[in-house]
């Protein structure tokens, strides 16, 4: 058994989940809890936090924010934490970031890894509350969220409001479209995916409601070739050999877009997402250059997905 322990994840709800564990299992108060972020205090820092007993108690748990240290970046402290690890105190440490480079020799120490991601659509169930879902419902919202667990209990939230006026307890599909919010860089991204799943049908249901938000085309072709750019780049790195970890650091995304990326993107050939690419770029081009209507052009390229 270890005291200390890395959480890899960008899901807020994963990561409380965990952390909350911790707190039970060991029985800790809120005043034997202290958090702390890098790099706004160092690592030598809570080291020696770890290191110092409390007034009130025997025992704390330290909880270190955005270490991305543990990723790709160097730290002097680095040294002194896999010293600490080595032999550490009594006291609780947990490290918390989106993204790992496991060959770091800190892995082969004393701590235990936390990954898996809580389950969307198993989220949304233990959170009904009494309300009722299909498993298509459900997935649904999964889906409409992009999986984004803080977002669907959020979303899930106001829709269990709303359907409390309403003095009904069945949630529908209809429900999630009326009620919950999707941001347009959501639709985008769930456009992309419909494109990369060569489904039509949704693909235009979330052009018609993309261009309600949104009314100028050009803009709209130009997120979604932004998008498709990352399908490629994700694609050929893939290709090279890179870790999903190591793609997501050097694209600056979240590590959750690389994992869609791969699914979607394995769907199509560099030469494919080229193709679209140019495509696009044709389209932009006539659209300015007033030789076509841009979302006409666009609707015949999604005819041809």
């Amino acid at each position: 058994m270890t005291n200390n322990y890395i959480i890899v994840s960008d899901d807020k709800v994963t990561i409380d989940n965990y952390i909350n564990k911790i707190i039970k299992d060991n029985k800790l108060k809120d005043f034997e809890i202290i958090k702390y972020d890098y790099p706004d205090v160092s690592i030598s820092t809570v080291l020696e936090e770890l290191n110092t007993y409390n007034f009130l108690s025997n025992i704390k748990l330290i909880v270190y924010n955005n270490c991305s240290f543990l990723s790709k970046d160097k730290d002097k402290g680095l040294d002194e934490l896999k010293k600490y690890v080595m032999n550490p105190s009594d006291n609780y440490f947990v490290m918390i970031n989106d993204v790992i480079d496991d060959k770091k020799d800190i892995f082969k120490c004393n701590i235990e890894l936390l990954s898996n991601k809580v389950s969307s659509e198993l989220l949304i169930k233990n959170n009904l509350e009494g309300y009722v879902m299909d498993s298509r419902t459900i997935k649904y919202l999964a889906d409409y969220c992009l999986n984004n667990n803080e977002k669907i209990l959020n979303e899930l939230d106001k829709i269990k409001c709303y359907k409390m006026s309403e003095n009904d307890k069945n949630i529908t599909k209809e429900d999630i479209d009326n009620i919950a919010i999707r941001d347009y860089d959501e639709d985008i991204y769930d456009l992309v995916n419909a494109i990369a799943a060569k489904n039509k049908d949704r693909a235009f249901d979330l052009y018609t409601r993309i261009s309600k938000k949104e009314k100028d085309s050009v803009n709209i072709i130009a997120s979604i070739s932004s998008q498709i750019r990352m399908l490629y780049s994700v694609k050929i790195l893939t290709e090279k050999k890179y870790k999903p970890q190591d793609i997501a650091t050097i694209l600056g995304v979240k590590p959750y877009a690389v994992t869609m990326a791969l699914e979607n993107c394995n769907n199509y050939s560099t030469k494919k997402l080229l193709s679209f690419l140019n495509t696009l770029a044709d389209i932009d081009y006539k659209s300015k250059s007033g030789l076509g209507r841009g979302n006409i052009l666009f609707e015949i390229f999604l005819l041809n997905i």
